[in-house]
């Protein structure tokens, strides 16, 4: 009965645990394009930036902040770092999880990592 007891304890622990999405890892790419929004931009609301890979820009953006990355926004010092990479054109992987609002899916970026080759 003890481990019968345990067994149930284990499998309620798990269905009532909150999912927790893991991050994915985009390709090493320089960056094309680098948008930062500010408050008084219409879409502001929905996200705070975005960064397109050369890798992949004619159909992926990555972004941060707002309502379609939710708590997910960058740092003034990352964004700053984001620029850096691309003036310098160095290259960068993301890190980032797939957010779903209103039936669209997002690329929100968590992290990143630069690389000189």
């Amino acid at each position: 009965m003890g481990a019968m007891r345990r067994t149930a304890l284990a499998v309620l622990a798990a269905v009532a645990s909150p999912a927790v999405a893991a991050a994915d890892t985009s390709n090493t790419s320089a960056i094309a394009q680098l948008m930062v929004l500010e408050a008084g931009d219409k879409n502001y609301k929905s996200f705070h930036g975005a960064v397109w890979l050369d890798v992949d820009k004619a159909t992926t953006n990555y972004r941060w902040g707002g309502a379609q990355c939710g708590n997910r926004d960058l740092s003034e010092s990352s964004v700053q770092l984001l620029f850096a990479s691309f003036r310098s054109e160095y290259n960068v992987t993301l890190e980032y999880v797939v957010t779903t609002v209103k039936d669209k899916q997002y690329r929100c970026i968590t992290g990143f990592s630069i690389s000189k080759t």
